[in-house]
């Protein structure tokens, strides 16, 4: 049974006493939890700076193959080999709060995560120059790529991805860094010799004593300091080194696509009104956003309740033009409403 019917299965139509907007409400705020990733998949890169395969795990959007017009933003997680699932999970429940992304899980630990050293010079700068001359190329050669890149480090990944951002890597557009290593003062030398800095950083610090919470201060600080930046610090007193990566993710992504869904009022105020929305969003994170697919669908029913044929015509173009299959779900929604005794509602959607 298709996710459209199981939602609307799953609540008791009789419930909604025939009145239009309970089914509105109800198709409005689906509360079921729905998989927006598809299963993570482990690829080997040919490589010849290590002059062998080097795996790593990539998740794509459900959406991706049903819409192959479409460009997606990029996160990329370091420690992917342990962090990927911890990352595709927190999508999958905010799922509409925030982008689809592709996840791509990058695999690294120890010494090649560490600052370039005379002893730990080959490992650190071989690991580097994969990173940035072969497997984030070969990610945009392969997929439909926006030019949207989040790097995400956590501990010693942490440090590694601090790293970049003070050294102005430019194949990142923002930096989500958890709990970064910060005892032997490497960061924060680069940060007090780094300057022009530009983009968004959220930087988090859990219960972890002074020697990372000193540090830790002694770098927002600096960093405060430069106007071209935006720092978003946070503090997990409660939360241990480990468990703080979770709710610090999640504040992250709240934080950095705040504005990301639309509200309640700009939904059903028609096509025009909601893409200004999605407009608005394109101009800010410089790729284009669409309407998730579920939210199409339902105020394609709610439109088509309240006998609003313009907007049902706008949005089912919308859904055929944009999702190859859009046709399909246009006949389950008008089947589930011929089901439920909105014969006329369902007479008003065109297949």
């Amino acid at each position: 049974m298709n996710r459209i019917n199981i939602g609307l299965t799953f609540y008791n139509m009789e419930n909604l006493m025939k009145k239009h907007i309970y089914l509105f409400i109800f198709l409005l705020t689906l509360l079921l939890p729905l998989t927006t990733h598809a299963k993570i998949q482990s690829l080997f890169l040919e490589s010849t700076i290590y002059n062998k395969k080097q795996a790593f795990d990539i998740s794509l959007p459900k959406s991706y193959l049903s819409s192959p017009n479409r460009y997606y933003p990029v996160i990329y997680v370091l420690h992917g080999q342990w962090d990927m699932p911890l990352v595709t999970s927190i999508l999958d429940v905010m799922s509409g709060e925030v982008p689809e992304f592709i996840v791509i899980g990058i695999h690294g630990k120890g010494k090649q995560l560490q600052p370039i050293t005379e002893k730990n010079k080959e490992k650190g700068s071989t690991f580097r120059a994969f990173l940035q001359d072969e497997l984030i190329p070969y990610v945009d050669k392969h997929y439909r790529i926006a030019s949207y890149n989040i790097l995400v480090g956590h501990s010693n990944s942490g440090r590694f991805a601090m790293e970049q951002f003070l050294t102005k890597n430019k194949l990142f557009q923002d930096y989500f860094v958890f709990s970064p290593s910060l005892e032997d003062g490497y960061l924060t030398k680069l940060a007090d010799n780094s300057s022009d800095l530009k983009g968004d950083l959220f930087i988090s610090v859990a219960d972890e004593g002074e020697h990372m919470e000193t540090p830790f201060n002694e770098i927002v600080s600096t960093l405060n300091l430069q106007k071209g930046l935006t720092v978003s610090p946070k503090k997990y007193g409660n939360y241990s080194h480990q468990s703080s990566k979770i709710v610090a993710l999640v504040d992250a992504l709240q934080l950095r696509f705040s504005n990301w869904q639309p509200s309640y009022n700009t939904k059903i105020a028609g096509f025009e009104k909601l893409m200004e929305h999605y407009a608005s969003l394109k101009q800010e994170y410089g790729f284009e956003v669409l309407p998730n697919k579920d939210d199409i669908v339902r105020l394609i029913a709610y439109f088509a309740i309240e006998n609003n044929i313009r907007e049902i015509k706008k949005f089912s173009q919308l859904l055929t033009e944009r999702y190859s299959d859009g046709d399909k779900s246009l006949k389950e929604i008008k089947d589930y409403l011929v089901q439920e005794g909105y014969d006329k509602a369902a007479k008003n959607i065109e297949i």
